[in-house]
């Protein structure tokens, strides 16, 4: 549809037919499900932009083994229809990315902890440059983002793989749709932040209605690779997926957003179960500090979740959260804020990209400073986000400063 849900602001939407440059591609619907190539950068990306780079070298379609492969391990013989939107922001807070409907929040929330990293190193120190940040700027940072994601973390820093579509107007959500992507293969950071911001790759990841977490979710895969993931980095390769139950995102998945393994744990490092005599079975964490941070739930709840402190401590404070199968977003915009420390107190930022967000939710968290109405702050009844936030900051009381509690 080319027009904005109702209900929605859109600050950056523009409806497809209004944008020139699209005009020929979707001219061009094809009579056949057969994949065409893919049409190439329009013409206004050439030498004469400011910092350009050579076009990614683009291949093959997608055979359909590679395709069965590719969505064998996204764990779904058919995304959801909620998972058919774009990276965009809907003018709830002002770097806050929107999500229409249930299913893609776990893709989205590590996008959005990224952004915030971006932001600020961005704004330099100035809290305003986060939370009142300007047009151009949540645009970049989103590039930032999706650069972060694709190359340096799952494309290891030394290339990133953007599948795209080869038929015009394709909404690749199985298999067979699968069939009309290519891929193309950016060899520098500097090349993939350059043409995301150029059409028809911004079109492709930013219109709202389009499928920007689709083909970020695939590319995010195969940049990595299907085999690689199956047989380095899951515990089980027979059982793995990105997607779980209900059309969620699995640890998997937001573990290689966050640091570019589809690890399935949340520990520190790697543990070895079994013995010599009957060999190893290996589970493997977080490998290293991560750029941003994860809080579960789970682990408040003691089920048999681990989060180590090189996800409870991250290099910026901003952590993905985990909670009740929803994943959001806690950050601080104070550059004083050591995101090592868990015994100062400090000023959080909580950001729900489903929540439709009107109001900035801003949080105190005093460390050791239990309310006497509780004994351990992870009762039945108290809020989600705040025993999540009591895994990091024992024994907090945390002010909600007149918002309503995320229950």
């Amino acid at each position: 549809s080319s027009e904005a849900p109702k209900g929605f602001a859109f600050a950056s939407y523009r409806p497809l037919e209004l944008i020139p440059s699209l005009s020929a591609w979707f001219a061009g619907i094809m009579l056949d499900d057969e994949p065409r190539q893919f049409f190439g950068p329009s013409k206004d990306v050439g030498s004469a932009a400011e910092g350009a780079q050579p076009a990614p070298k683009i291949g093959d379609p997608l055979t359909a083994e590679q395709a069965d492969s590719l969505m064998g391990l996204i764990g779904v013989q058919q995304l959801p229809d909620s998972w058919k939107q774009g990276f965009f922001f809907a003018g709830y807070q002002p770097y806050g990315l929107q999500q229409v409907d249930g299913g893609p929040c776990g893709v989205i929330a590590s996008v959005q902890a990224l952004l915030l990293r971006s932001l600020l190193e961005r704004a330099g120190g100035d809290p305003t440059g986060v939370l009142k940040v300007d047009e151009k700027t949540r645009q970049e940072a989103l590039i930032d983002a999706l650069c972060e994601v694709l190359f340096r973390h799952a494309g290891d820093n030394k290339k990133a793989v953007l599948l795209i579509p080869s038929a015009a107007g394709a909404a690749p959500l199985n298999a067979s749709q699968v069939r009309c992507l290519q891929p193309a293969v950016f060899t520098s950071f500097e090349q993939l932040h350059f043409h995301l911001g150029q059409r028809p790759y911004r079109d492709l990841l930013f219109n709202p209605s389009g499928c920007g977490v689709p083909l970020l979710l695939y590319s995010v895969v195969w940049s990595r690779g299907v085999e690689g993931i199956r047989e380095r980095d899951v515990d089980d390769a027979k059982t793995c997926s990105m997607i779980g139950a209900h059309g969620y995102c699995t640890q998997e998945l937001v573990n290689l957003m966050l640091f570019g393994r589809a690890y399935s744990n949340v520990f520190d490092g790697s543990k070895r179960l079994g013995s010599a005599q009957d060999g190893w079975y290996v589970m493997q964490g977080a490998p290293a500090r991560a750029k941003v941070g994860f809080l579960s739930l789970f682990e408040a709840k003691n089920d048999c979740i681990e989060v180590g402190s090189r996800l409870k401590g991250p290099l910026a404070p901003v952590w993905v959260v985990c909670a009740e199968s929803h994943y959001s977003v806690l950050f601080s915009a104070d550059p004083t804020v050591d995101p090592k420390d868990s015994d100062r107190g400090l000023e959080l930022h909580y950001f729900d990209q489903f929540g439709r967000q009107d109001r900035e939710l801003r949080l105190t968290v005093l460390p050791r400073s239990l309310p006497d109405h509780l004994t351990t702050g992870f009762e039945d009844g108290e809020s989600i986000i705040d025993q999540c936030i009591r895994t990091k900051w024992k024994q907090a009381a945390v002010d909600w400063n007149g918002a309503e509690k995320v229950l």
